[in-house]
């Protein structure tokens, strides 16, 4: 049977994945050099730029016309560009891994004709990669065992376990800062741990309920927005806005719309 085009895509981007977590987790410096983009907190360092110019690198070997949507812009276009096109990052949650924190992620999504068909994400330092293809169902892989994902269930926010993040401007911070001061009195309780891939991942995994952001990128959720939705899940922006737009937001099926309402007024109150 000759091998789909999703599933050559997984492959090569789950081998793609193996190698980048190695470069990172092995030739991570303990001087590390790093820059401040837009603010001081917006770090990206020497070691992003290599992991995505090895990406690019490795999809460039066995597919020349591919395009991509990096977060530090380093693949070059080409002249006639194939349907398929990598939306990765190549360290999702910089400064944890700055820090050596271990929540950090490889997010690489994959389109074909502008769908979202692949997702994988790798969390080296958590010994975890989460995947999609459209249509398959997700998985973890987890010390040698394959996991099939599935979202938990029920509607209720004040049972549900609930994450977000910040952004880099410091008068957004303190809007989401204040809107996260009133989410974790109506939720069960709350997280923010720093890399919107493995916070979608883990909604998928049934270890969150739900996850809301302010000002993601394609690049931050287009691997984990399918991996959310293959488990049962659903994502989108606020009021059936798809997500691209200025508010992501991730849940079980049964939560979503519970968590939108509640999003949109803190939005209208501090936003």
């Amino acid at each position: 049977m000759t091998e789909s085009l999703n599933q050559s895509l997984l492959k090569l981007a789950l081998d793609i994945a193996k190698t980048t977590s190695e470069l990172l987790v092995n030739k991570r410096p303990e001087n590390m050099a790093y820059e401040s983009k837009s603010t001081p907190v917006d770090l990206v360092t020497e070691m992003d730029k290599k992991a995505e110019e090895h990406i690019v690198q490795r999809v460039r070997e066995v597919r020349p016309n591919d395009s991509f949507l990096g977060e530090e812009g380093t693949a070059k276009p080409v002249n006639n560009p194939s349907n398929v096109r990598w939306i990765i990052d190549p360290i999702d949650g910089t400064v944890n891994y700055f820090y050596n924190h271990p929540y950090w992620a490889i997010s690489i999504g994959i389109e074909v004709d502008g769908e979202i068909q692949v997702g994988v994400v790798a969390a080296p330092l958590l010994h975890e990669v989460y995947y999609a293809v459209k249509n398959e169902g997700a998985y973890l892989e987890h010390d040698g065992k394959k996991i099939k994902l599935k979202t938990n269930s029920g509607a209720k926010l004040d049972k549900a376990l609930v994450a977000t993040g910040f952004g880099y401007d410091p008068e957004r911070r303190k809007k989401q800062g204040a809107a996260l001061a009133e989410m974790v009195v109506i939720a069960r309780d709350t997280r923010r741990a720093g890399a919107a891939a493995i916070d979608l991942c883990y909604v998928a995994a049934g270890r969150l309920d739900a996850y809301y952001e302010f000002g993601l990128y394609p690049w931050d959720f287009a691997a984990g927005s399918l991996i959310v939705t293959e488990a049962g899940g659903r994502v989108g922006g606020l009021n059936g806005e798809k997500l691209g737009g200025d508010w992501s937001l991730a849940a079980n099926a049964d939560l979503f719309d519970v968590l939108n309402f509640e999003v949109n007024r803190l939005k209208d109150k501090y936003f």
